[in-house]
């Protein structure tokens, strides 16, 4: 199959009564050569992940690509050797069942619980790398629940990130400001005392929306509430595939499909140079000018 313009595989349809908006952005698009060509599709993922609000739309697309033109340690560099030593310390999949509201559910957990093997940055390349890959394979989705396993973490772990806050303030940033999906939860499961330290480090960044998005359960059951637990995996009480056969998959797309795909993407950022006005705002130094993205709850 051949890979369309990133990153988009799966074709997503123009609704004609969205049409007008593609359009809007599209002319605004016009008038700011600092950023990259894009599709109707392109334009149609992010007018989505905004509810179709048009002045939020022009400001997520503006903040994707600046974020990865002045992050390129985070987003190049996609190559096989790291994103499979990343992926040899974590698992990151996709279950393959949406929910009843027709949300994907991704799973993070650690393989490895070696923490002198950490290397966060590496790590949160491969995070960014696996993300565009989803939004890839699923086109258009109602929304994306995520579920963080804490299982195997240990206070070596958090010394290693704590000195890479630099690294985390980005990676929040991309998430609340950037991402084109529409985020529905946060879900962190296997909790115990140390997610206390972990929220003391990353709360701070947190904008009141994802706070209300983020939910903690002491062990899977409690996830009942918001995910029903038959699509989860084997491991997890489900009656999906195991987790490491997930993962396989998982891993196994990626290096067959999209490691070309991955590095055609690094050149789709902004070219700050050509900027025309004031500076969007000092992202290299995480200063944002507000909160530009809002989470959505219906």
């Amino acid at each position: 199959m051949k890979l369309k313009h990133p990153f988009l595989s799966n074709k997503v349809e123009i609704p004609k009564n969205h049409s007008d908006d593609v359009d809007n952005i599209r002319s605004w698009l016009a008038h700011q050569p600092h950023l990259p060509k894009l599709t109707d599709e392109h334009i149609m993922m992010f007018l989505h992940s905004c509810y179709y609000s048009g002045e939020r739309t022009k400001t997520t697309i503006d903040n994707y690509y600046t974020v990865r033109a002045q992050c390129s340690d985070l987003f190049t560099g996609w190559t096989w050797d790291v994103l499979k030593s990343s992926f040899d310390m974590y698992t990151m999949t996709q279950l393959p069942r949406l929910t009843p509201e027709g949300y994907r559910v991704l799973l993070y957990r650690l393989r490895d619980p070696d923490p002198s093997k950490l290397v966060f940055n590496d790590a949160l390349k491969t995070f960014f790398a696996f993300n565009d890959v989803c939004i890839s394979e699923d086109g258009l989705l109602a929304g994306y629940v995520v579920v963080f396993d804490m299982k195997g973490l240990c206070l070596g772990h958090l010394a290693r990130v704590s000195t890479c806050m630099n690294a985390v303030r980005k990676f929040m940033i991309y998430i609340q400001d950037c991402h084109p999906v529409r985020l529905k939860g946060v879900h962190v499961i296997n909790t115990f005392s140390l997610i206390d330290k972990i929220l003391c480090l990353v709360k701070p960044l947190m904008q009141s929306d994802l706070i209300q998005l983020l939910h903690l359960h002491p062990d899977v059951n409690t996830l009942n509430e918001f995910v029903p637990l038959d699509i989860l995996p084997l491991d997890y009480g489900g009656t999906t595939k195991h987790t490491e056969e997930l993962h396989k998959d998982t891993t196994q797309l990626i290096e067959t499909k999209y490691l070309k795909w991955l590095e055609q993407s690094e050149a789709y950022t902004a070219d700050l140079k050509k900027r025309i006005g004031k500076p969007r705002s000092q992202l290299i130094g995480l200063e944002l000018e507000g909160s530009f993205k809002s989470l959505s709850f219906d």
